[in-house]
């Protein structure tokens, strides 16, 4: 079959995120979901690409799961990666989700270079130090290079234990430790191809009541004013660059990150 630049386009993204729903795949494209549907068909008939069901509760039928399949991986030179069925998948899809966003928001900007860094990256390269951020991204404008981490906090986690080591406290205190030792984003700095000596940590919560607990942790801590927080509806309704971060440190509202 005719392979088309879209198509080499897809491939790409399906290494970069390890793979992506049918919805993911239309939104990044701006394809009309039957359009994306059809071709995805073609292209799985082809060898180009794999798919597996994803395990789901709901009613309807589950959503399928694309990934590069043999002819796919050939075409790029790279190896195939099946994702597996583990409790970090339904969260790696939501960091997916997030990660689309913030990709198609920083694509239309002319003046701005976008690169992004998914967290199964991150794990594989197992250069995290210790803590693993659920996302990367790197902007660059006029010369000026800033390095984002992202966490997003789906509340199951616990904010803060004396008896807990893994707590969202300790994670904070972690990241502090990074910023502060400038250790640990090396591998960045390679992925990246730019030299970092800081980075901005971008903090996501479900909603308000756990944003307030989790601010008043980042203000006992952060002394610097690298962490910011924001509600993940927030950043779906207005976008992560418009003036929706809060800043513990400094208890600045309605900032931007750029």
């Amino acid at each position: 079959m005719l392979i088309t630049k879209r198509d080499i386009k897809i491939f790409e993204l399906l290494y970069l995120f390890q793979c992506l729903q049918v919805n993911q795949i239309a939104r990044l494209f701006r394809m009309n979901i039957k359009v994306c549907q059809r071709r995805l068909r073609k292209l799985y008939a082809s060898g180009y690409i794999q798919k597996r069901l994803v395990p789901s509760t709901m009613p309807g039928a589950s959503p399928l799961l694309y990934y590069l399949g043999q002819q796919g991986a050939s075409l790029l030179g790279v190896p195939i990666s099946t994702p597996r069925y583990t409790r970090q998948l339904n969260h790696q899809q939501k960091n997916t989700d997030i990660m689309t966003d913030i990709f198609l928001k920083f694509q239309k900007a002319a003046d701005i270079e976008f690169r992004l860094l998914p967290e199964h990256i991150i794990r594989t390269a197992n250069q995290h130090n210790g803590v693993i951020p659920d996302g990367s991204f790197n902007l660059q404008r006029d010369n000026k290079s800033v390095l984002y981490l992202l966490e997003n906090c789906s509340g199951t986690e616990i904010v803060r234990s004396p008896t807990y080591n893994e707590d969202i406290e300790s994670k904070i205190i972690r990241y502090v430790e990074i910023f502060e030792n400038n250790n640990g984003i090396q591998f960045y700095s390679n992925y990246f191809e730019s030299s970092f000596k800081r980075f901005r940590l971008l903090y996501l919560t479900n909603n308000e009541k756990r944003l307030e607990s989790i601010s008043k942790i980042v203000a006992e801590h952060d002394k610097h004013g690298f962490i910011l927080l924001t509600t993940l509806l927030k950043l779906k309704k207005h976008g992560v660059d418009k003036d929706i971060w809060f800043v513990p440190a400094t208890g600045e509202l309605n900032q931007k990150i750029v």
